[in-house]
């Protein structure tokens, strides 16, 4: 198994990966990069190790800013100047929330280990997050503008609109689909995906996304690799927003477009289109069809708000 450890010697404060030696049964007397590689070594998904990993490096870092080269030496104090340092850079609520979310599920999980003897960031107050989603998704109008957009692009941009706005992947499952995760289940098409903490589901692909995926599937079942790809192989996580961004471009939307609008529109317009809130939800895989609520919590409240019905009234 492998987990991380911290590197002094590189030029950036990161977490690199290394073969532990003396991650036993106990955490006890081990450095903190240690035992910050066996607390990222207990999620399963690997974009949540990442995305924490990032987030622990980012604070390990201003920490050394003040003099504190062990995290897990600082107290609360030192957590609440980073919950204003964050806000001093202007990250969002809900980046803020996280961030200081994993800094806190740290210092718990060092605290159940008896490394140290309480968790610093356990008091530390977070931002409130709003439990509507801030962005609208798109109108069906601008969804099929971006399919035509895609249409007369390349075969990756169709395959990430195949998969993410028909099948509501998110970009992550999308880039890691290759051929051998597509088959045929009692009539139907489905995409074998590995969604967050590691669950296994299969997700139905419409004609319309089996379609857009064709020529990507052609090119990509000669060697067995991935279906999104570029001139050059593997695309990551900011090539592909790069694309996304330009289908937006290029569907004159007027407002940029990412990645996750286009999983965000397949529950909104999957809504639209009449399809119960707990297919919706089955389709996106979330827990909770709260959580699915939050999609479309928004732009209700807009389109349905009081303020048009008195316009109305008034014949304003």
């Amino acid at each position: 198994m492998l987990v991380m450890v911290y590197s002094h010697s590189m030029t950036s404060t990161e977490l690199v990966t290394a073969t532990p030696t003396t991650v036993a049964g106990t955490l006890a007397g081990l450095r903190w990069e240690q035992v910050a590689g066996a607390w990222l070594a207990s999620f399963g998904s690997a974009n949540t190790r990442e995305a924490y990993r990032r987030d622990l490096t980012t604070y390990a870092g201003y920490l050394v800013g003040l003099g504190i080269d062990d995290p897990l030496t600082a107290g609360r104090p030192a957590v609440d100047m980073y919950a204003r340092h964050l806000e001093a850079l202007g990250r969002s609520a809900s980046t803020r929330a996280r961030n200081l979310a994993a800094i806190g599920s740290f210092y718990g999980y060092a605290s159940t280990e008896g490394v140290i003897d309480r968790n610093p960031a356990a008091s530390v107050r977070r931002p409130k997050v709003s439990q509507e989603s801030p962005r609208l998704g798109m109108t069906a109008d601008e969804a099929r503008r971006v399919i035509a957009a895609a249409e007369v692009a390349t075969p990756a941009h169709r395959a990430i609109v195949g998969l993410c706005l028909f099948a509501g992947l998110r970009i992550s499952e999308a880039l890691a689909v290759t051929p051998a995760d597509l088959r045929t289940e009692a009539g139907h098409t489905v995409v074998s995906v590995l969604g967050k903490g590691g669950k296994l589901a299969n997700v139905p692909l419409a004609p319309q996304a089996v379609r857009l995926l064709e020529d990507a599937l052609t090119v990509a079942e000669t060697d067995g690799g991935r279906l999104i790809r570029g001139t050059r192989g593997t695309i990551d996580r900011h090539q592909a927003l790069r694309m996304v961004e330009a289908l937006g471009r290029t569907a004159g939307l007027g407002h940029a477009l990412r990645p996750h609008d286009c999983r965000h529109a397949c529950a909104t317009l999957s809504l639209e289109a009449g399809a119960p809130l707990h297919r919706v939800q089955d389709l996106l895989r979330h827990s909770s069809p709260v959580t699915t609520q939050r999609y479309t919590a928004h732009r209700d409240r807009l389109d349905g708000s009081a303020a048009y019905n008195l316009a109305g009234l008034l014949g304003a």
